[in-house]
Protein backbone atom coordinates (compact mmCIF):
# COMPACT_ATOMS: atom_id res chain seq x y z
CA UNK A 1 0.00 0.00 0.00
CA UNK A 2 0.87 2.96 -0.95
CA UNK A 3 2.33 6.29 1.63
CA UNK A 4 -0.73 8.08 0.35
CA UNK A 5 -3.56 5.58 1.19
CA UNK A 6 -1.98 4.68 4.82
CA UNK A 7 -2.24 8.84 5.39
CA UNK A 8 -5.93 8.47 4.21
CA UNK A 9 -6.87 5.89 6.65
CA UNK A 10 -5.29 6.92 9.44
CA UNK A 11 -6.65 10.06 9.29
CA UNK A 12 -10.72 8.32 8.07
CA UNK A 13 -9.85 6.29 11.47
CA UNK A 14 -9.32 9.72 13.43
CA UNK A 15 -12.54 11.67 12.41
CA UNK A 16 -14.60 8.62 13.09
CA UNK A 17 -13.23 9.05 16.85
CA UNK A 18 -13.46 12.48 16.77
CA UNK A 19 -17.37 12.05 15.92
CA UNK A 20 -18.27 9.24 18.33
CA UNK A 21 -16.27 11.04 21.34
CA UNK A 22 -17.60 14.61 20.42
CA UNK A 23 -21.71 14.22 20.93
CA UNK A 24 -20.46 12.54 24.65
CA UNK A 25 -18.44 15.66 25.48
CA UNK A 26 -21.11 18.39 24.33
CA UNK A 27 -23.79 16.49 26.41
CA UNK A 28 -21.74 17.10 29.15
CA UNK A 29 -20.55 20.75 28.58
CA UNK A 30 -24.81 21.57 27.79
CA UNK A 31 -26.71 19.33 29.45
CA UNK A 32 -30.14 19.50 27.64
CA UNK A 33 -31.97 19.07 30.70
CA UNK A 34 -31.62 21.54 34.01
CA UNK A 35 -31.06 19.43 37.28
CA UNK A 36 -33.99 19.55 39.71
CA UNK A 37 -33.35 21.90 42.29
CA UNK A 38 -33.50 20.49 46.11
CA UNK A 39 -36.08 22.10 48.37
CA UNK A 40 -35.51 21.85 51.69
CA UNK A 41 -39.17 21.19 53.75
CA UNK A 42 -38.97 23.93 56.87
CA UNK A 43 -39.05 22.34 59.98
CA UNK A 44 -42.65 21.76 61.66
CA UNK A 45 -43.59 24.42 64.27
CA UNK A 46 -44.65 23.33 67.72
CA UNK A 47 -48.16 25.21 66.78
CA UNK A 48 -49.99 25.26 70.59
CA UNK A 49 -53.73 24.17 70.47
CA UNK A 50 -56.73 26.25 70.28
CA UNK A 51 -58.01 27.26 73.60
CA UNK A 52 -61.11 25.72 74.89
CA UNK A 53 -64.13 27.67 75.25
CA UNK A 54 -63.21 27.54 79.23
CA UNK A 55 -60.06 29.21 79.08
CA UNK A 56 -60.41 31.43 76.38
CA UNK A 57 -63.71 32.88 78.20
CA UNK A 58 -62.98 32.37 81.86
CA UNK A 59 -65.79 34.96 82.91
CA UNK A 60 -68.81 34.74 80.93
CA UNK A 61 -72.51 36.49 80.87
CA UNK A 62 -75.56 35.23 81.27
CA UNK A 63 -79.47 35.73 82.59
CA UNK A 64 -81.87 33.68 85.05
CA UNK A 65 -85.60 33.86 85.34
CA UNK A 66 -87.08 33.35 88.80
CA UNK A 67 -90.93 32.56 89.16
CA UNK A 68 -91.76 32.45 93.02
CA UNK A 69 -94.50 31.18 94.93
CA UNK A 70 -94.67 31.20 98.80
CA UNK A 71 -96.51 31.20 102.09
CA UNK A 72 -96.12 34.76 103.36
CA UNK A 73 -96.26 35.28 106.81
CA UNK A 74 -96.19 38.37 109.62
CA UNK A 75 -93.23 37.51 112.05
CA UNK A 76 -94.14 39.14 116.05
CA UNK A 77 -97.76 40.12 114.99
CA UNK A 78 -100.65 41.05 117.68
CA UNK A 79 -103.22 38.06 117.98
CA UNK A 80 -105.68 40.94 116.10
CA UNK A 81 -103.63 41.00 112.76
CA UNK A 82 -102.88 36.97 112.49
CA UNK A 83 -102.36 36.14 109.15
CA UNK A 84 -104.26 32.88 107.84
CA UNK A 85 -103.59 30.12 104.62
CA UNK A 86 -107.47 29.70 104.28
CA UNK A 87 -108.18 29.78 100.28
CA UNK A 88 -104.14 30.65 99.42
CA UNK A 89 -105.23 33.92 101.50
CA UNK A 90 -101.71 35.15 102.50
CA UNK A 91 -99.46 34.64 99.52
CA UNK A 92 -96.49 36.22 97.96
CA UNK A 93 -95.69 35.89 94.37
CA UNK A 94 -92.52 36.92 93.01
CA UNK A 95 -91.14 37.55 89.37
CA UNK A 96 -87.58 38.20 89.25
CA UNK A 97 -84.77 38.53 85.94
CA UNK A 98 -81.12 38.67 86.61
CA UNK A 99 -77.82 39.53 84.47
CA UNK A 100 -75.65 37.07 85.94
CA UNK A 101 -71.81 37.51 85.54
CA UNK A 102 -70.11 33.25 85.73
CA UNK A 103 -67.20 32.12 86.56
CA UNK A 104 -67.02 28.08 85.89
CA UNK A 105 -70.29 27.34 87.89
CA UNK A 106 -70.22 30.18 90.08
CA UNK A 107 -72.24 33.10 89.80
CA UNK A 108 -73.15 36.50 90.94
CA UNK A 109 -76.06 38.24 89.42
CA UNK A 110 -78.53 41.13 89.69
CA UNK A 111 -81.80 42.56 88.53
CA UNK A 112 -84.79 43.72 88.43
CA UNK A 113 -88.21 42.13 90.23
CA UNK A 114 -92.15 42.39 91.24
CA UNK A 115 -93.12 41.15 94.28
CA UNK A 116 -96.41 40.62 95.56
CA UNK A 117 -97.32 40.29 99.01
CA UNK A 118 -100.83 39.53 100.28
CA UNK A 119 -101.79 38.57 103.80
CA UNK A 120 -105.82 37.68 104.97
CA UNK A 121 -106.50 38.07 108.18
CA UNK A 122 -108.06 35.54 110.21
CA UNK A 123 -110.70 37.70 111.70
CA UNK A 124 -112.52 40.44 109.66
CA UNK A 125 -110.49 43.54 110.62
CA UNK A 126 -110.57 47.19 109.56
CA UNK A 127 -107.57 48.86 108.65
CA UNK A 128 -107.80 52.65 109.22
CA UNK A 129 -105.77 55.90 110.02
CA UNK A 130 -105.31 57.46 113.32
CA UNK A 131 -103.04 60.88 112.63
CA UNK A 132 -99.99 59.76 111.74
CA UNK A 133 -100.03 55.74 112.88
CA UNK A 134 -102.46 52.84 111.74
CA UNK A 135 -104.70 51.44 113.43
CA UNK A 136 -107.30 48.95 113.50
CA UNK A 137 -110.58 46.81 114.86
CA UNK A 138 -112.57 43.84 114.64
CA UNK A 139 -116.16 44.39 112.69
CA UNK A 140 -118.80 43.11 114.85
CA UNK A 141 -120.89 41.66 112.05
CA UNK A 142 -124.27 38.70 112.74
CA UNK A 143 -123.49 35.49 112.31
CA UNK A 144 -125.39 35.33 109.31
CA UNK A 145 -122.68 37.52 107.57
CA UNK A 146 -119.58 35.80 106.49
CA UNK A 147 -116.24 38.46 105.81
CA UNK A 148 -112.62 38.45 104.92
CA UNK A 149 -110.20 41.27 105.14
CA UNK A 150 -106.77 40.71 103.38
CA UNK A 151 -104.01 43.07 103.07
CA UNK A 152 -101.90 43.44 99.78
CA UNK A 153 -98.96 45.33 99.23
CA UNK A 154 -96.59 45.41 95.73
CA UNK A 155 -93.00 46.25 95.61
CA UNK A 156 -90.04 46.89 92.86
CA UNK A 157 -87.19 44.41 93.77
CA UNK A 158 -83.86 44.59 93.54
CA UNK A 159 -82.34 41.41 94.23
CA UNK A 160 -77.56 40.61 94.45
CA UNK A 161 -77.27 36.87 94.50
CA UNK A 162 -74.48 34.47 94.51
CA UNK A 163 -74.54 30.99 93.59
CA UNK A 164 -73.55 27.71 92.25
CA UNK A 165 -75.49 26.22 89.60
CA UNK A 166 -73.77 23.30 88.37
CA UNK A 167 -75.20 19.81 86.67
CA UNK A 168 -78.93 21.35 86.93
CA UNK A 169 -77.95 21.58 90.57
CA UNK A 170 -78.49 25.24 92.05
CA UNK A 171 -77.63 26.75 95.55
CA UNK A 172 -77.77 30.10 96.49
CA UNK A 173 -77.89 32.99 98.92
CA UNK A 174 -79.10 36.70 98.26
CA UNK A 175 -80.31 39.47 99.61
CA UNK A 176 -83.12 42.17 98.18
CA UNK A 177 -84.16 45.60 98.19
CA UNK A 178 -87.94 46.44 97.65
CA UNK A 179 -89.75 50.02 96.89
CA UNK A 180 -93.66 50.27 97.65
CA UNK A 181 -95.69 50.60 94.14
CA UNK A 182 -99.07 50.45 95.94
CA UNK A 183 -100.68 49.36 98.90
CA UNK A 184 -104.07 47.67 98.77
CA UNK A 185 -106.94 47.27 101.37
CA UNK A 186 -109.61 44.54 100.83
CA UNK A 187 -112.79 43.64 102.57
CA UNK A 188 -115.30 41.65 101.54
CA UNK A 189 -119.03 40.90 103.43
CA UNK A 190 -121.47 37.80 102.25
CA UNK A 191 -124.33 37.46 103.09
CA UNK A 192 -126.61 34.73 100.90
CA UNK A 193 -126.38 35.84 97.50
CA UNK A 194 -125.47 39.23 98.38
CA UNK A 195 -121.83 40.17 98.08
CA UNK A 196 -120.15 43.85 99.29
CA UNK A 197 -116.52 44.75 98.27
CA UNK A 198 -114.57 47.18 100.09
CA UNK A 199 -111.54 48.38 98.99
CA UNK A 200 -109.26 51.23 100.37
CA UNK A 201 -106.44 52.20 98.06
CA UNK A 202 -102.95 54.10 99.21
CA UNK A 203 -100.03 53.92 101.45
CA UNK A 204 -100.67 57.06 103.46
CA UNK A 205 -103.42 54.97 104.98
CA UNK A 206 -102.05 52.18 106.54
CA UNK A 207 -98.56 53.17 106.65
CA UNK A 208 -96.23 50.92 106.41
CA UNK A 209 -92.52 51.51 105.26
CA UNK A 210 -91.95 52.33 102.10
CA UNK A 211 -88.33 50.86 101.68
CA UNK A 212 -88.15 47.24 102.17
CA UNK A 213 -84.57 44.59 102.54
CA UNK A 214 -84.01 41.32 103.63
CA UNK A 215 -81.84 38.46 102.71
CA UNK A 216 -82.97 34.73 101.63
CA UNK A 217 -81.54 31.35 100.24
CA UNK A 218 -82.78 28.95 97.79
CA UNK A 219 -81.88 25.06 97.08
CA UNK A 220 -83.00 23.68 93.36
CA UNK A 221 -82.61 20.69 91.40
CA UNK A 222 -83.90 20.40 87.33
CA UNK A 223 -85.99 23.70 87.52
CA UNK A 224 -87.57 23.23 90.64
CA UNK A 225 -86.44 24.01 94.39
CA UNK A 226 -87.07 25.86 97.89
CA UNK A 227 -86.33 28.82 99.03
CA UNK A 228 -86.90 30.83 102.23
CA UNK A 229 -86.32 35.02 102.79
CA UNK A 230 -87.05 37.22 105.72
CA UNK A 231 -87.16 41.24 105.83
CA UNK A 232 -84.70 42.97 108.19
CA UNK A 233 -86.41 45.61 108.13
CA UNK A 234 -89.83 46.27 109.88
CA UNK A 235 -93.06 46.59 108.34
CA UNK A 236 -94.14 49.44 110.28
CA UNK A 237 -91.46 51.90 111.65
CA UNK A 238 -92.16 52.99 115.42
CA UNK A 239 -95.09 54.67 116.25
CA UNK A 240 -96.66 53.98 112.90
CA UNK A 241 -98.34 50.88 113.73
CA UNK A 242 -97.59 47.56 115.09
CA UNK A 243 -93.88 47.53 116.77
CA UNK A 244 -91.14 45.03 115.31
CA UNK A 245 -93.42 43.07 112.56
CA UNK A 246 -91.30 41.24 109.85
CA UNK A 247 -92.24 39.15 106.83
CA UNK A 248 -90.93 35.87 106.49
CA UNK A 249 -91.50 33.57 103.55
CA UNK A 250 -91.54 30.10 102.59
CA UNK A 251 -92.23 28.35 99.41
CA UNK A 252 -90.97 26.84 95.86
CA UNK A 253 -89.20 28.48 93.04
CA UNK A 254 -88.93 28.05 89.45
CA UNK A 255 -85.71 28.38 87.25
CA UNK A 256 -83.59 27.68 83.85
CA UNK A 257 -81.30 24.44 85.17
CA UNK A 258 -79.08 25.49 81.96
CA UNK A 259 -77.23 28.33 82.14
CA UNK A 260 -77.87 30.35 78.84
CA UNK A 261 -73.69 30.19 77.24
CA UNK A 262 -74.23 27.00 77.54
CA UNK A 263 -77.45 26.86 75.78
CA UNK A 264 -75.59 28.89 73.06
CA UNK A 265 -72.53 26.26 72.96
CA UNK A 266 -75.42 23.76 72.36
CA UNK A 267 -77.48 25.54 69.88
CA UNK A 268 -75.22 28.17 68.48
CA UNK A 269 -78.24 30.24 68.49
CA UNK A 270 -79.96 32.54 71.24
CA UNK A 271 -78.04 34.38 74.23
CA UNK A 272 -74.29 35.52 73.15
CA UNK A 273 -71.54 34.94 75.66
CA UNK A 274 -69.25 38.16 76.45
CA UNK A 275 -65.50 37.61 77.57
CA UNK A 276 -63.96 39.75 79.46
Amino acid sequence: MSLPLRVLGVALTLALLWAQEKPETRAQENPTEPPTPIIEEPAEENTPPPLSDKESRPLRIGHQFYTEAAYNQWLNVPDTLRGSVEGLGSIKLNFSWLHNLRLGPLYLGTGLGLTLRETRFEEPVALYRTGEALSYTIDSLPASVRAKSKLQLGYLRIPLELGLLHKKFQLAIFGYGEYLLWAKHKRKYREGDDLTRVVFYGNRTFRTTPFQYGVGARVGYRGVGIFASYNLSTLWEAGKGPTNVRPLQVGLYFFDPIPSAAKKKRRKTGFTATAF
